[in-house]
């Protein structure tokens, strides 16, 4: 066998097993339907899907990015996989979405957009989508999710109280206990006062056209009687704690003041955080293999200590 050929061979190997052992699912205890990645409602996200296309993928990458020194696969398996099916998530939320709020995308401005931009062959160079999928899952959706942002831009209002911690655990620990009693939430809040009067309010409102960043958040996500924990941002490494009182989705006021900020992105970040509400209800399920599902990033997680947030509901006293 040449060496062309044995490395050709070998690569194909490994990349092979290490898909398999991936995909497989061996010894996870899954969602009660055999052979799911994910439950969604009454849809099931079949094993297979996942599979063809992370296979897919890893034989479109150049030969050149598909082994790392040592033999070892370069390509970052887990986390793409768990890419792949957070997108398949969010593709049946939007779809759901999208008929609730009676919103549409033409084909034609589907089609023109694509093409503005460079067609949906080249825009899927390199991602895990083919030219159809990008078209018609990941493009699609997206605008989808700008539409549905753009009804909501300006009619979402959430009432709360709020503090920042100095770490996650400290955040997640006095969710909790402000979960268990809600009247604890006005001491921490004092507390954080004291080290710095912009650490914490109580009754704070916000509102969408306020803060069109903040309305893609966690905080515009949850009913009210909700305590949550986030970071605010990427930036930043505390976490904020908020006890969500109120949350409307028809609250009046004018996102002109912040039109600037009202990018397609922006819309369509507030449009995927308007799935969240369906995504509670339907009791998403991903088989442990992947992870599991945060609400706060709206994807999969590799685990409950690594998700990007925190959320409770409050305990209501007994009669």
């Amino acid at each position: 066998m040449s060496t062309v050929l044995r490395s050709r061979y070998r690569r194909f190997t490994l990349l092979g097993a290490a898909a398999a052992l991936l995909l497989a699912g061996c010894g996870a205890t899954g969602p009660s339907q055999t052979g799911s990645a994910a439950i969604v409602g009454d849809t099931t996200i079949p094993l297979n899907l996942v599979q063809d296309r992370l296979g897919k993928y890893l034989d479109r990458l150049p030969a050149d990015q598909q082994e790392a020194e040592g033999g070892a696969p370069k390509p970052k398996l887990d986390q793409t996989a768990r890419d792949i099916l957070t997108f398949k998530i969010q593709h049946e939320l939007t779809l759901r979405a999208a008929d609730k709020e009676d919103v549409s995308v033409s084909e034609d401005t589907l089609s023109q957009l694509l093409d503005q931009a460079g067609g949906a062959q080249q825009l899927s160079e390199g991602t895990f989508f083919d030219a159809d999928t990008f078209r018609n899952e990941r493009a699609r959706d997206q605008l989808l999710q700008v539409e549905i942002g753009r009804k909501y831009a300006s009619k979402l209002s959430v009432t709360f109280d709020y503090f920042y911690a100095k770490d996650t655990q400290e955040a997640i620990d006095k969710a909790k206990q402000v979960a268990r009693d809600p009247k604890k939430m006005a001491q921490f809040v004092r507390d954080a006062q004291q080290k710095d009067a912009q650490a914490g309010e109580t009754d704070a409102t916000v509102t969408s056209a306020q803060s069109p960043q903040l309305a893609t958040t966690l905080l515009f996500g949850v009913p009210a009687d909700t305590v949550i924990a986030f970071p605010p941002s990427e930036q930043q490494g505390n976490w904020i704690v908020a006890h969500v009182k109120k949350r409307s989705t028809n609250a009046s006021g004018s996102s002109d003041g912040a039109s600037q900020e009202l990018t397609p992105d922006v819309l369509a970040g507030i449009g995927v955080r308007m799935l969240q509400p369906l995504a509670d209800q339907l009791n998403i399920k991903v088989n442990p293999r992947y992870g599991v599902w945060d609400t706060a990033k709206m994807g999969v997680a590799p685990s409950e200590g690594e998700k990007a947030g925190f959320q409770i509901a409050v305990q209501q006293p007994k009669p």
